[in-house]
C-alpha cells in the first residue's frame, strides 16, 4: 500500500507540472492594450498675434506584447523539462514495482521449519520403506552373482532402488539438520536428532545385513568346513536381527516426527 501511495503522489505531481505550462496569468489590468491617447488638433494663431508653437502630440503608450506585462508573470515550462520528468517518474514507478515483485518471490520461496519437517519426512519415510530385509538380501545375492547393477537382472527395481539409497539419505539428512536448527522448540530438534540417528543405524545395518549374506554365499562356494559355514550363517541370523530392531527404532523416529509436520 505505501508503494502504491507514492506512485499515486507522483503521478499528481507530474500532472500537476503539466497544468503550469499554461497561459500565464496578466496583471490586474487585463491583457486588452490601453486605448492611444489622440494628439489634440493644433491651435490656430490669431491674427494680431504671433501664431503659437502647434502643441506635441504626446507619445502613443504601448501596447504590452503578448506573454508579459507590467508586472511579473510565470514563464512558460520548457517542453523537455516536462519529458525529463515523465521519464523519470516512469523509471520510479517501473523501480518500485519491480522491487515489489522481488520481495513478493523472496517471502514467497522463503522456507520454513515446517517445510523442512515435511521434506525430511518424506525422504525418511521412502528410506524406511525401501531399507528392508529383502533389499539386504538382494544386494548381498546380486553382489555375489555380479548381477548388482540396473538392467544387469530382472530385479532392476531393486537395483535402482539401492542406487537410489544414498542420494535420498543425503537429502533426508540435510533436511533434518535444518529443521533442529531452526526447531522452535526442543522437542523438535530432539525428534529431527533422534530420527537422524536411527536413520544412520538402519542404514548401517541393512548394510551389514547384505555383506553377511555375501559371506555366507561365498563360503558356501569355497566349501569351507561345516564349523566355518555355521558362523557365516551365524552371522547372517544376527544382521537381520539387528537390521529389525534398527527399523523398529527408526518407525517410532518417524512416528515422532509425523506428528510435528
Amino acid at each position: 500500500m505505501k508503494r502504491l501511495a507514492i506512485v499515486v503522489l507522483l503521478l499528481a505531481l507530474f500532472v500537476a507540472a503539466c497544468d503550469d505550462s499554461g497561459t500565464p496569468t496578466t496583471s490586474e489590468g487585463g491583457s486588452e492594450s490601453p486605448e492611444t491617447t489622440e494628439a489634440p488638433e493644433t491651435t490656430e494663431a490669431p491674427e494680431t498675434t504671433e501664431a503659437p508653437e502647434t502643441t506635441q502630440a504626446p507619445e502613443t503608450t504601448q501596447a504590452p506584447t503578448d506573454g508579459s506585462s507590467s508586472d511579473t508573470t510565470d514563464e512558460e515550462t520548457p517542453w523537455w523539462i516536462l519529458i525529463l520528468v515523465g521519464v523519470g517518474l516512469l523509471i520510479l514507478i517501473v523501480a518500485l514495482v519491480s522491487r515489489g515483485s522481488r520481495s513478493g518471490a523472496a517471502a514467497a520461496t522463503k522456507r520454513t521449519w515446517k517445510d523442512d519437517a515435511r521434506s525430511a519426512y518424506t525422504d525418511s519415510r521412502w528410506l524406511y520403506d525401501s531399507m528392508t530385509e529383502d533389499l539386504a538380501v538382494w544386494r548381498g545375492n546380486a553382489k555375489f552373482d555380479g548381477t548388482d547393477s540396473v538392467d544387469a537382472t530382472a530385479a532392476t527395481g531393486r537395483a535402482q532402488t539401492w542406487s537410489e539409497l544414498s542420494r535420498r539419505e543425503t537429502a533426508a539428512s540435510n533436511a533434518l539438520y535444518a529443521l533442529e536448527a531452526a526447531a522452535p522448540d526442543n522437542v523438535t530438534a530432539a525428534t529431527a536428532r533422534s530420527t537422524i540417528t536411527a536413520m544412520g543405524a538402519t542404514r548401517n545395518a541393512l548394510d551389514a545385513r547384505a555383506e553377511a549374506r555375501f559371506a555366507y554365499r561365498k563360503a558356501d562356494a569355497d566349501g569351507v568346513d561345516q564349523a566355518d559355514l555355521n558362523q557365516a550363517r551365524d552371522r547372517e541370523v544376527r544382521s537381520s536381527r539387528n537390521l529389525a530392531d534398527a527399523r523398529s527404532d527408526y518407525a517410532k523416529a518417524l512416528t515422532d516426527l509425523s506428528a510435528i509436520i
